[in-house]
C-alpha cells in the first residue's frame, strides 16, 4: 500500500538559504532532500564525483516543519536556483510536497506586506535516505575568515586552475603556478589564521575552478572556514554560519 506523505517547512532566513542553495547548484543540477522531524539534510555530488555539498538544517530553524513520515526528493537544483533568485531579504520560504506529485511547491512570503508568490520545481521520491560522509583522518587543519578564502581563491585563479596547499612547521603555504606566472600565500596563526594544527607536514593540490565556483556563493554568509586535509586526500571546507545551519563540501586532490 502507497504510503502517503505530506511536508511543509517554513524557514525564515530566506537569504541565506538561496546563497547555499546557489552553491549546490553549482555542484549538480539535482539534488537530494530529506525531511524528518529532526530538520532537513541536503546532498549532491558533481558528475565526476569530485565534489560532494552537503547541507543540514535542524527542525530548531525552521517557523514550523511538518513531516508526516521521513521522505528524501530528488530536486532540480537549477530551477531550485533560479526561483530563490527572485526572493528578496524580506521573504521567508515555503517548501510543500505531497506524495503523487512531481514537483515541490516553493512559496515566497515578503514579511513586510504579505505578498505570497509559488513556484513549482521538478521533484520525486528517492529511496535514498542518508548521507554517508567521507571518512578524514586530517593531518592539518585551520580556520580562515570567509573574506580570506575568498581572497586567497580569487588571487590564486588568476595565475592558474591547481592548488598546491603545504601544511609544515605551524604555517600554510598555498601555491600556484602558470606559464610564467606564480603565486604564493604563506599563513600563519593571526596572518591571517586563526587556528592552525598541524600533525605532519603534509601537501595536496586541488581545482581551483572547483574551489571557486562553489564557494563564491557561500563566502558572502560565512563568517569563518574551516579546512582540513592530509596528503593526497578530500580537502574538507566547513562553512561557519550563524545559526543552525552546517554547511559542508569535500573536493577531491588533483595531481599538480
Amino acid at each position: 500500500m502507497l504510503s502517503l506523505v505530506s511536508i511543509k517547512a517554513v524557514y525564515t532566513s530566506g537569504s541565506k538559504f538561496k546563497k547555499i542553495v546557489q552553491a549546490l547548484a553549482r555542484i549538480n543540477d539535482e539534488g537530494l532532500f530529506h525531511f524528518s522531524s529532526d530538520g532537513l539534510t541536503s546532498w549532491l555530488f558533481s558528475p565526476d564525483k569530485t565534489i560532494l555539498g552537503i547541507f543540514k538544517v535542524s527542525s530548531t530553524a525552521f517557523e514550523e516543519l511538518s513531516v508526516d513520515s521521513d521522505i528524501t526528493l530528488t530536486v532540480n537544483m537549477s530551477e531550485l536556483s533560479k526561483v530563490l533568485r527572485r526572493s528578496t531579504r524580506n521573504d521567508k520560504i515555503i517548501l510543500q510536497y505531497s506524495t503523487g506529485v512531481s514537483y515541490m511547491r516553493v512559496t515566497l512570503v515578503d514579511e513586510k506586506t504579505g505578498v505570497e508568490r509559488s513556484f513549482d520545481v521538478s521533484s520525486g521520491e528517492s529511496e535514498e535516505n542518508e548521507v554517508k560522509e567521507i571518512k578524514m583522518n586530517p593531518t592539518v587543519r585551520f580556520i580562515v575568515s570567509a573574506n580570506d578564502i575568498d581572497t586567497l581563491v580569487k588571487d590564486a585563479k588568476l595565475v592558474g586552475d591547481v592548488i598546491k596547499i603545504t601544511g609544515k612547521d605551524n604555517q600554510i603555504t598555498a601555491e600556484v603556478s602558470g606559464e610564467e606566472k606564480y603565486y604564493q600565500w604563506i599563513m600563519k596563526k593571526d596572518s591571517p589564521l586563526q587556528e592552525v594544527s598541524i600533525d605532519e607536514e603534509s601537501t595536496s593540490s586541488y581545482s581551483l575552478s572547483s574551489l571557486r565556483s562553489t564557494i563564491e556563493p557561500i563566502t558572502t554568509i560565512a563568517e569563518s572556514v574551516n579546512l582540513e586535509f592530509t596528503t593526497d586526500y578530500p580537502l574538507k571546507i566547513e562553512f561557519s554560519i550563524s545559526g543552525p545551519e552546517e554547511f559542508v563540501m569535500y573536493i577531491a586532490p588533483v595531481s599538480s
